[in-house]
């Protein structure tokens, strides 16, 4: 399955890439393949029907994954996204989206708790994290701690499948 990932910035779309082979290396997914990335900024912004349209047809799917900043976001992030998804896409498209921020997988991989702090915050303060070494902490996730305790990954996951 060939596949595109849009997310928030060029390290989100690194790290995906990155969480992706090594899925494929323990044998979690199949043949897949990521065949490009984009980032978005702004979350809702017209760009992403330009992104989106130009994907369209050269993918089997095509993944947004996003940060919700908190989970009482999760619908209201859903709804901003679907807006700007065009009724004529053919590409299937699977958004996924944090409760806070893609740095909640490396949080509960390594046990860390966040609740009065973001994600990253909390790495920043017990390993130094800054934003341009997410790629690189792919290979600090514990896939089966993600499977029990995160449903983003599990929707992540699952959305690697056709």
């Amino acid at each position: 399955m060939n596949l595109k990932i849009i997310s928030e910035d060029d390290y989100g779309g690194a790290f995906l890439k990155n969480v992706i082979v090594l899925l494929k290396n323990k044998k979690l997914v199949g043949n897949i393949s990521v065949k490009g990335s984009k980032p978005m900024r702004p979350l809702c912004n017209f760009k992403l029907d330009r992104i989106l349209k130009s994907f369209d047809g050269s993918c089997d799917k095509i993944i947004i994954m996003l940060d919700s900043d908190g989970p009482e976001n999760l619908e209201a992030r859903r709804a901003n996204i679907m807006r700007h998804v065009p009724d004529d896409l053919e590409t299937h498209v699977e958004i996924v989206l944090a409760e806070y921020e893609i740095e909640e997988w490396i949080c509960i991989s390594k046990n860390l708790k966040w609740q009065h702090s973001k994600p990253s915050e909390e790495l920043k303060r017990n390993f130094g994290y800054e934003k341009y070494k997410l790629p690189k902490y792919a290979i600090e996730l514990e896939f089966d701690k993600l499977q029990n305790n995160c449903k983003s990954f599990k929707a992540f996951l699952k959305s690697l499948t056709p």
